[in-house]
C-alpha cells in the first residue's frame, strides 16, 4: 500500500527540525489548512519562515507547496469520498444556541468542503488539455472582476513566474479592447462567480468572435459564460452559512484558488516534457 503524505509526516515527525515539527503537528492536526492557506500563510500559522515550508515538503519528497498542496488534497478527497474523518466530519448546518468556537469549525469545515467538492470533480483529462492549450497560446488574457480580481492576480503572477505570455490588465474598460486583438493562436482566461458582470460577457464574446480558445472558471450556474467557454472547470460550493459580507465569494476565492493552483501545477508538468 502507498504510504501518504500524511502517513509520511507522521512516520519522520520525530525526526525534523524544531520548525518542522511545528509545521508536522499543524497539518496533522488540520490537513484542510495546507489546501486553503498559500505557503507564506501555512508558515504564518505554524509560526515559522516560508522556506521552511519549502524544506518541509522537500524533505517528505516532493518538488515544493504545490505538489504537496495537491497530494494533501487528494488525499482529504479520498477520505472524503469513503466517509472518512480527515476533517472529523463536522456538521456544517447552523444550529441553535451555537457557540463561537461551532460556528468557527462550521464556517472551517465549508471552506474544506468547498475545496473537496471542487476538486472532486475535476477531469484530469480536461485539466491536461488545458495545461497543454495554455503552453501553446502566444497570448493569454487574463480576465476576472470584482472579489475575482484577487485570484486573478495570483494567477498572473504564477502563470509569468512560469514564463507564460500573459496580458492581465485592471482597467475594467480595457477588457473588451483587448479580447479584439486576439487570434486563434491566443486564449482568453476567465475567472468568473456567475456574478453576470457584462463587462465579461462583452469580453468572452469579442474573443469568440476573433477565434481565440476560452477557458473559463465558474460555477455551474454561470450558464453564458459556460456556453462561450471552450473549456471549464467549475467551482462547487454549499450556501454559506453566515450572511457576513462577502461570505459566499470566500467559499468562491478558496475553490477558484485551489484550481489555478491545480492548473500550474499541470503546467509545469506540461512544460517539464
Amino acid at each position: 500500500m502507498t504510504m501518504t503524505a500524511l502517513d509520511k509526516i507522521a512516520n519522520l515527525q520525530s525526526q525534523f527540525s524544531p520548525n518542522g515539527q511545528k509545521i508536522a503537528t499543524l497539518v496533522l492536526a488540520q490537513p484542510e489548512l495546507v489546501v486553503s492557506l498559500s505557503s507564506q500563510e501555512l508558515a504564518k500559522a505554524a509560526n515559522v519562515s516560508q522556506s521552511s515550508i519549502v524544506k518541509f515538503t522537500q524533505r517528505i519528497g516532493f518538488k515544493g507547496f504545490p505538489a504537496f498542496k495537491m497530494a494533501i488534497s487528494e488525499e482529504l478527497a479520498r477520505h472524503n469520498t469513503i466517509g472518512g474523518n480527515v476533517l472529523n466530519q463536522l456538521s456544517t448546518q447552523p444550529e441553535p444556541n451555537n457557540t463561537l468556537a461551532s460556528s468557527l469549525s462550521k464556517m472551517a469545515q465549508q471552506k474544506a468542503n468547498a475545496i473537496i467538492d471542487t476538486t472532486k470533480a475535476i477531469d484530469t483529462q480536461l485539466l491536461t488539455d488545458i495545461a497543454a492549450r495554455l503552453s501553446q497560446a502566444q497570448r493569454i488574457q487574463l480576465v476576472g472582476l470584482g472579489a475575482n480580481a484577487i485570484i486573478t492576480r495570483d494567477f498572473n503572477d504564477k502563470l509569468l513566474a512560469l514564463g507564460l505570455p500573459v496580458i492581465h490588465s485592471k482597467d475594467h474598460a480595457l477588457q473588451s479592447t483587448i479580447a479584439n486583438t486576439l487570434t486563434e493562436q491566443d486564449v482568453l482566461f476567465v475567472i468568473s462567480n456567475n456574478s453576470e458582470q457584462p463587462i465579461l460577457q462583452l469580453t468572452a464574446h469579442a474573443a469568440k468572435l476573433h477565434g481565440a480558445a476560452i477557458i473559463v472558471i465558474s460555477t455551474p450556474d454561470d450558464l453564458l459564460l459556460n456556453s462561450l467557454a471552450d473549456m471549464k472547470l467549475n467551482i462547487i460550493c454549499e450556501p454559506p452559512l453566515h450572511s457576513i459580507a462577502n461570505q459566499h465569494f470566500n467559499l468562491h476565492l478558496a475553490a477558484q484558488q485551489t484550481l489555478t493552483d491545480i492548473i500550474c501545477i499541470a503546467l509545469q508538468q506540461e512544460l517539464n516534457r
